[in-house]
């Protein structure tokens, strides 16, 4: 632990939570855009581009289609958490499938960064966090899953108790369980093949909680294990 001095985090009347939650944004659409724009025409190319064969032919026997495995990389964000009092996290994502079995079974890596910067707090008057995180979601059938993963980071704040500046290392799990609701993927609602982009909504609930290296100072009894609810809306390609 050690002390850190911070100026406060309101800057002219604007808090700077509003341009961070803008900014993540503006990246996920903008991404979103690029995607769609660099995708779109790959499979009509791939077809019209096919040469023309003399050849005769002769009949052959189709099997069926087999069942299209999903996307694999993914962009999601939070919609939630970033409008609760005293917690303001905004979380952004991307994953990517690391195995999938016919029968549904999937699991996908995760990674992602969190930001809190100057969100007014109940242990310090402004907590400014930083964070990284890894972690791994598994599917059990269709959209059902849970995943658990670890944020790791700094934090920083002044302590409403004993009055001190405190910069700390911060380290959490993260647990939840949800169920993943898919749009023109494959498995999804309104499915489209041949590695077109999917959207999804992530409905989830779980516990966040503190591995005991955060040190913000006397929290006056406060917990530092804490349930919470995320709805993330997301992106796969």
């Amino acid at each position: 632990m050690h002390s850190l001095d911070t100026s406060r985090p309101i800057i002219g009347g604007v808090n700077p939570l509003a341009g961070a939650i803008a900014s993540l944004y503006v990246f996920f659409f903008v991404s979103l855009a690029c995607i769609a724009l660099a995708t779109a025409p790959a499979h009509a190319e791939s077809t019209a581009d096919a040469p023309a064969s003399d050849a005769p032919t002769t009949p052959v026997e189709v099997a069926p289609d087999a069942p299209a495995g999903p996307n694999l990389w993914g962009l999601e964000v939070d919609t939630v958490q970033p409008l609760i009092p005293t917690v303001h996290i905004a979380r952004l994502r991307g994953t990517r499938v690391l195995w999938d079995s016919a029968g549904g079974l999937r699991g996908d890596l995760l990674l992602g960064f969190t930001i809190r910067p100057g969100i007014k707090h109940d242990v310090v008057d402004y907590i400014h966090e930083y964070q990284a995180g890894l972690g791994y979601r598994q599917y059990f059938w269709r959209g059902l899953h849970a995943e658990v993963g670890v944020d790791a980071g700094v934090a920083w704040g002044n302590n409403l108790v004993d009055g001190k500046k405190y910069q700390t290392a911060t380290l959490f799990l993260n647990t939840n369980v949800g169920y993943r609701f898919s749009f023109f993927e494959p498995g999804g609602f309104f499915e489209r093949r041949g590695g077109s982009l999917g959207f999804y909504v992530m409905p989830q609930v779980g516990v966040y909680t503190s591995l005991g290296v955060a040190d913000i100072g006397p929290r006056n009894g406060k917990p530092d294990v804490f349930p919470q609810a995320n709805l993330f809306l997301g992106m796969s390609f």
